[in-house]
């Protein structure tokens, strides 16, 4: 089985299910309640620009021949822009469906190369305020806040043409990796993906050093007539940390394979190299038990203390 997609795409897709947000969207929102859940979401602003990425990352440092791919979405609104992935996003559209009906699905099938990254990043323009939500550990999501975390730029001579839009080349040394971004004063934007953001123009191209993780710019959208709402999912398991917390507990998640699927809700069966179970491992994860919802998977006796390969995009 697509075992690291599991663990991300389970927990995203988990944290739809509790919320108690207040805000209630109006009618021309209803395909966002379909997949996310009529009561589980507040909308926070109206984009007015929807700006779609092209993700590649190295998953593992050790492997950098293997690659994995994702669709990021910037939207930009009044005074918010909200940076996800649209994998993610669809993953949860149609497990939320079915969990609707009464259907107890499996994770999806995806691609072999395709692994959505299950971070939401929320930038507020008035304030500099930036807010990150991840699940992480036993279904819970982890949000922490930063002020002002902004790249400080070196500007190049060199131009280049993405997608039409003359760029100018920039530099920068931030959270542990040295990135090389393009980007478009014709789009006097301060945005980017991911948190790569203050030039005067929109970034269309980054990439770090060691091409660990390139985004591109594929597409943008003006969303003249409708606009697309800006929402943050409401989650009952939140957990409020500081940058270093949260950081600390994605590394505790990807440490030891076994207790990321036991905390996810998996029974886990361990076997021999003749394929007999050895070990049984119930999920201690009561939220599953009480949606009657069973997973189980199979791994082999070497992968017991096994660690989950990890390359995070903020090394420091």
């Amino acid at each position: 089985m697509p075992q690291i997609f599991h663990f991300i795409f389970i927990a995203c897709c988990c944290i739809i299910f509790s919320s108690r947000m207040e805000a209630q969207p109006t009618s021309q929102y209803d395909d966002l309640r379909r997949y996310i859940g009529k009561k589980s979401i507040a909308v926070i602003d109206s984009a007015k620009l929807r700006i779609t990425y092209s993700l590649q990352y190295v998953p593992d440092s050790t492997k950098p021949q293997q690659i994995l791919k994702d669709r990021k979405i910037l939207l930009i609104g009044d005074d918010l822009s909200h940076f996800y992935s649209y994998y993610v996003r669809q993953a949860d559209s149609a497990l939320t469906a079915d969990w609707d009906k009464g259907k107890n699905s499996a994770p999806l099938k995806q691609p072999a190369d395709m692994l959505g990254e299950g971070y939401d990043i929320y930038y507020r323009y008035s304030s500099g305020k930036q807010t990150v939500m991840e699940p992480i550990t036993d279904l819970s999501t982890y949000r922490y806040e930063e002020n002002d975390a902004t790249p400080q730029w070196t500007i190049g001579d060199e131009t280049a043409t993405i997608l039409s839009y003359n760029c100018q080349k920039a530099f920068t040394r931030f959270r542990g990796r040295d990135w090389t971004v393009w980007f478009a004063t014709d789009i006097p934007l301060n945005a980017g993906p991911w948190k790569l953001r203050g030039l005067p123009g929109l970034i269309l191209k980054a990439s770090d050093s060691r091409n660990h993780y390139v985004f591109e710019c594929i597409g943008i959208e003006q969303l003249r007539q409708i606009k697309q709402p800006v929402i943050m999912i409401g989650v009952s398991r939140l957990i409020k940390c500081s940058r270093d917390e949260y950081r600390k507990a994605q590394k505790q998640f990807y440490e030891n394979y076994v207790n990321a699927l036991l905390a996810l809700g998996f029974n886990v069966y361990v076997q021999d190299d003749s394929g007999k179970t050895i070990e049984e491992i119930a999920t201690p994860n009561k939220e599953f038990e009480e949606r009657h919802i069973s997973w189980s998977t199979k791994i082999d006796v070497a992968d017991r203390y096994r660690k989950i390969p990890y390359n995070p995009i903020e090394l420091e």
